[in-house]
């Protein structure tokens, strides 16, 4: 093919003058400046005829093959060694101009739609993982023109996820664990959070990385063999109703109750607080061997991603028990993520306990004020949207668009028609009447007017006696029927207002025990003096 020799020098020339414009360093693709490198190209292209665009392809293909063949093995070791933020090996620098170049051809349509992510995918497998993480990081700056018209089903977001699943099995999970996190994130944010391809709409679990213990013979075989059995539950919840001898509800509480135990004792105030920055090293390595299992015992971070697994997993038994699961079955119609694990009413007043307990421990081993707890609490408590949502069958969130475009111009064009407009003063300064008058009440906490609604026949006294689930420490807001939900967002409010008087450090969430606190001093009043507050004379 002689129109291949034509393009040979002119990639050539446009990668050189790209890196000397310093155009690969941009946060975003400089498209005139880069069309103005490659327009020699465009015109060989077209002058090629039907063939110019397949010579052109292959005329890259060859020059990415060749810079990859150039990379010296002591340039890979020192990107792989050192932290810097900008390549520092010329071969590599080339390679990252070239794919702008493609990346360009493939927006304008000069070369194939998915012709840029072929050409990534190929420079990703025949260079070193540690080349390959300099190369997503400019993937990642240039997300914006590689995800422009990506569909999962087809085109380049085929190309796309074939190149990412590459290198995910190719990434060490146990030293990159950063890199692996950045590739997933980049597919994630790449389409829709309802696309099909990535709900995991059958609810299966991952059976991949549960540790086997291994047999010992010394006196902590019970506690060993107790704490990792536990991993077995977390993969496997359905376990706790199981027979078997590996299952069943009592050895779980006995396993758990065993390890809390032992967390207990080697707790210690004087540990350094638990950093929550990025290392690249936050992979749990389910390690089995004896003779590190005093070692792990002592690890805060090794026992907080315990207690944090503890935490999640006894959230989903509960939201799959009693009235949650009830309620689930009702609106679900993905019924593969409903499962059965109705427990009795005192099996479940154990699993209640044991997560306070395991909150009372993050605490304590994180020894940094609970920032670390109430962070993992409020995550685990907000989870239960996406239960519903994924009982649900993942509903799409986009909102189909109401095309308004006339009917706006119009109401534009006949308010600029009018002369003298002038906006009417309102006598509300806050906005509205509810507003001003709610912002008129006295904020003081033994106050307790402000909250109730005599329109909507809703009174503080019969509100507080309605929310026994809310004030719980297990209530999930979003099982709440459409009036308990006025009623909570109501003593939501409420609470807060009270909370800040005494404690700037609580936790802000449904279940904060300042809204319990307010139910049981509304009541006590309530009694005490014999005038029921049924209704409130001041608007919400």
């Amino acid at each position: 093919m002689d129109s291949v020799s034509i393009f040979n020098p002119l990639l050539r020339r446009a990668v050189s003058h790209m890196l000397q414009a310093g155009l690969i360093h941009t946060e975003e693709l400089d498209v005139a400046s880069t069309e103005q490198a490659v327009r020699d190209i465009i015109v060989a292209a077209e002058d090629a005829g039907e063939t110019g665009q397949r010579d052109l392809e292959y005329a890259m293909h060859t020059f990415m093959l060749d810079l990859s063949e150039q990379l010296p093995e002591r340039a890979v070791v020192q990107r792989v060694t050192q932290d810097t933020t900008e390549p520092d090996i010329p071969q590599l620098s080339q390679m990252i101009a070239l794919a702008d170049i493609a990346i360009l051809f493939s927006d304008t349509g000069k070369t194939d739609a998915s012709f840029a992510f072929t050409l990534l995918e190929e420079a990703m497998d025949m260079i070193s993982i540690g080349l390959a993480e300099a190369l997503f990081g400019h993937i990642e700056r240039r997300a914006t023109e590689l995800r422009r018209g990506i569909y999962a089903t087809g085109g380049k977001g085929i190309v796309m996820l074939r190149m990412c699943n590459s290198l995910l099995r190719r990434i060490p999970h146990s030293t990159m664990s950063e890199f692996a996190g950045r590739v997933q994130i980049f597919v994630a944010n790449s389409f829709s959070l309802s696309e099909r391809s990535g709900v995991n709409l059958r609810g299966d679990f991952d059976h991949s990385n549960i540790p086997q213990p291994k047999e010992v013979d010394t006196e902590d075989k019970s506690l060993y063999q107790s704490f990792w059995s536990l991993q077995r539950y977390f993969a496997t919840p359905s376990l706790l109703t199981s027979s078997t001898s590996n299952g069943g509800f009592s050895r779980f509480v006995e396993a758990a109750t065993l390890t809390l135990e032992e967390f207990r004792k080697m707790s210690s105030n004087r540990a350094s607080p638990l950093s929550m920055e990025l290392t690249g090293a936050e992979t749990l390595r389910h390690l089995t061997s004896p003779a590190l299992f005093r070692m792990q015992l002592s690890d805060p971070q090794f026992k907080c991603q315990i207690l944090l697994q503890l935490l999640i997993f006894i959230k989903y038994v509960l939201s799959m028990c009693g009235n949650r699961l009830q309620t689930l079955r009702e609106t679900a119609t993905n019924k593969f993520v409903v499962n059965d694990l109705s427990l009795e009413a005192g099996d479940q007043e154990k699993l209640h306990n044991m997560r306070q307990r395991v909150g009372n421990q993050l605490i304590n081993v994180a020894n940094d004020r609970g920032l670390f707890s109430r962070t993992a609490q409020f995550v685990v408590f907000h989870e239960s949207a996406w239960t519903r949502w994924k009982a649900e069958s993942c509903k799409p969130f986009e909102a189909p668009s109401v095309d308004l475009v006339e009917e706006m111009q119009a109401a534009a064009r006949s308010f600029l028609q009018i002369e003298g407009v002038n906006f009417p003063s309102t006598t509300n300064p806050m906005g509205s009447h509810r507003l001003a008058t709610l912002w008129e009440t006295n904020t003081s906490p033994n106050d307790l007017r402000g909250l109730g609604d005599e329109v909507r026949g809703l009174g503080l006294l019969s509100a507080m006696r309605h929310l026994d689930i809310y004030c719980r420490e297990d209530g999930d807001y979003e099982l709440l029927t459409a009036t308990e939900r006025i009623r909570a967002d109501l003593l939501q409010w409420r609470a807060l207002r009270s909370s800040v008087y005494d404690n700037m450090f609580r936790r802000v969430d449904p279940s904060s025990r300042a809204l319990a606190a307010l139910r049981e001093e509304v009541l006590v009043q309530s009694q005490s003096d014999g005038s029921a507050i049924t209704t409130m004379d001041v608007e919400s």
